[in-house]
């Protein structure tokens, strides 16, 4: 007699995922973006607002009749100075920013700027405000968030814009 014998393996599942990498290595006494503005996707059947936290664990806002969903991320900066000097950080002129797209353009204004916890505000002035640079590294993040102002019926679409931050080390 000749008896044969099978083993079955299990199925065995694979599975890969791609997963990105990024970091930032920051030079002395300079700045570095390390996340732009983000709002998401918003429906907008009526005229509304959207306000963005400029914090480490941002929140967006949307003003009654408007949706927002998605990504809530303000834009985000480094820098690398020195334990407790004077850094000064300008906003964009007008304190707003304007976005372009397929229908009638949009603002962000009455723009944000927090640096906690690596930096603590000395002076805020229409121009330049001052932080002192708290980090024993002397490497800080600064975020910039702000009120989108959305029209009633805009356009669907993606829509951009641009913006300058400057920055001075005392």
């Amino acid at each position: 007699m000749v008896f044969s014998f099978a083993w079955a393996n299990p199925a065995q599942a694979q599975a890969q995922r791609s997963v990105d990498v990024r970091l930032a290595i920051f030079g002395e006494l300079t700045i570095t973006k390390v996340n732009d503005l983000d709002f998401g996707n918003i429906v907008a059947p009526v005229t509304g607002t959207v306000l963005m936290t400029a914090t480490a664990s941002p929140t967006c806002t949307a003003s009654a009749g408007l949706v927002q969903s998605g990504v809530c991320q303000p834009a985000e900066f480094g820098g690398r100075g020195e334990t407790g000097r004077i850094v000064r950080i300008k906003k964009p002129p007008s304190n707003k920013i304007t976005l372009t797209g397929p229908g009638a353009n949009m603002t962000i204004t009455s723009l944000v700027l927090n640096g906690s916890p690596d930096l603590t505000l000395v002076q805020a002035t229409s121009g330049y405000s001052r932080f002192r640079i708290n980090s024993p590294t002397g490497i800080f993040e600064f975020r910039i968030g702000g009120t989108l102002n959305v029209g009633a019926n805009q356009a669907p679409g993606v829509y951009t814009g641009t913006f300058q931050v400057d920055i001075q080390y005392n």
